[in-house]
């Protein structure tokens, strides 16, 4: 981005909305999405770019405090009330700008905006001192009278849909703030230089979402699986040395991870009833001896990868009080021992594995899947917790286990998860050290 060094070049994020539409008492930018906020999502891609002098966060006033406290350790950020319109907290966010030669504002409920679209836009403000981010509408689209009653049926090869970011040559639309300030009519700034000058668009994504409501939100979870997914590809970081515990290391995704942490010249200590560190899940203090020793022999250690688990298909009126029991303790209580009890560097890592049915209880399991959900949800308030660590939850497909033949013997191998792929995709996990709070799902 040699070019833009020429240039001085500010980013407002928008994040002042109430979210009325979005139905909760919390701003929908500070809900979380895969356990991190998402106008943190939204700031990162910006932010890693290195391409702005200066951010501006126009946040509501009620959250200042919160939002400087999280982006304290950010340099170039500053953090700004805004206003009761959209309008007036852009113009709020513009006149707070350090004289830049140009100026780009985005939504910060849109996420999974990407740096192609970013670059685009200030390769083109360059050129053309106004831009806008639009997607073709897939939808045909009417106009109506004031009876709702069809007047018009445009041609939908010439109506886009708007997207941010909106990008400008600084004193364009900061002149045009001001000439507009007692009308609040424009829904963003591009209707505000529209009068004024040729307005230039370039291609947005079908992705770029803004998140509106509860299902934009679910939409969004989905999509930030896919994303992280991409970041895990073609990763070099070396494991060598590095020392891992495996808790259900003796079948398994256990078996298969320890098998490629030996191939990657890294250390991993076995842990299960019959592994090197014998410990029966189900008792908290055998689990804390174990660590123990673990500590006294290689000091804090780089993660651990929580895989045990058992696995019971039985209804609940025919399931026994041990057996519920049994499920509970090894499936969530034992993983919270283990994360409890491992001492781990700084950076280090924490995986819980999951499954796929903490989506939706399944009949005859629902107690396993209830385990499953806990995990989730376990795993996210730890991150939360510990922001030294990387801490991830996985959540693999129906994966071809003995565990899972022994209840499902009529499954087609080839509909499941080869146990390999998932230890494989485990690895690539231990050597990003940029990824935590995330629910990573893999699939056939």
């Amino acid at each position: 981005y040699y070019m833009y060094k020429n240039y001085k070049i500010s980013l407002i994020l928008l994040l002042s909305g109430e979210g009325a539409r979005f139905g909760s008492d919390i701003p929908k930018q500070f809900h979380n999405l895969s356990g991190k906020k998402i106008y943190l999502h939204t700031l990162d891609t910006f932010y890693g770019l290195n391409i702005f002098d200066e951010i501006i966060l126009v946040c509501h006033e009620n959250w200042i405090d919160i939002v400087k406290k999280e982006t304290a350790k950010l340099k170039k950020i500053k953090v700004i009330s805004g206003g009761k319109t959209r309008q007036q907290s852009s113009f709020l966010g513009i006149s707070s700008c350090n004289n830049p030669d140009f100026v780009m504002l985005h939504d910060a409920v849109r996420p999974f905006v990407s740096k192609k679209i970013i670059i685009d836009n200030l390769d083109s403000v360059i050129i053309h001192k106004a831009v806008d981010t639009c997607i073709q509408s897939t939808d045909t689209l009417v106009e109506i009278d004031k009876n709702k009653k069809i007047e018009k049926i445009p041609n939908r090869a010439n109506l886009l849909r708007g997207q941010t970011p909106q990008t400008f040559e600084y004193d364009l639309i900061l002149n045009a703030h001001k000439e507009n300030l007692n009308n609040n009519l424009a829904t963003d700034d591009c209707g505000l230089v529209f009068n004024k000058i040729k307005i230039h668009v370039v291609d947005g994504d079908e992705n770029n979402i803004k998140i509106t409501t509860k299902l934009d939100l679910f939409l969004a979870e989905h999509l930030i699986r896919l994303k992280q997914n991409d970041l895990m590809k073609n990763l070099n970081t070396s494991l060598e040395n590095k020392v891992y515990a495996v808790v259900g290391a003796s079948g398994g995704i256990g078996k298969e991870l320890v098998n490629l942490l030996r191939k990657e010249k890294a250390v991993p200590l076995e842990i299960s009833r019959s592994s090197e560190y014998k410990t029966n899940l189900e008792n908290p203090e055998e689990i804390k001896k174990t660590f123990n020793e673990i500590y006294k022999k290689h000091g804090e250690i780089s993660g651990i990868i929580n895989a045990a688990g058992i696995f019971l298909v039985k209804p609940l009126k025919d399931t026994s009080k041990d057996e519920i029991e049994n499920l509970v303790k090894v499936n969530l209580l034992g993983l919270i021992y283990c994360c409890k009890e491992a001492k781990i560097l700084k950076n280090g890592h924490i995986i819980n594995i999951s499954s796929s049915s903490f989506y939706k209880g399944r009949k005859d399991y629902g107690v396993y899947s209830a385990t499953k959900a806990a995990i989730v949800n376990f795993t996210q308030s730890l991150a939360e917790e510990f922001p030294d660590l990387n801490i991830n939850c996985l959540v693999p497909q129906r994966t071809n286990t003995q565990m899972r033949r022994k209840f499902f013997p009529d499954e087609e191998i080839d509909t499941l998860l080869d146990p390999k792929n998932v230890a494989e995709e485990i690895i690539n996990i231990l050597k990003n050290t940029n990824l935590t709070n995330s629910i990573i799902e893999i699939k056939k």
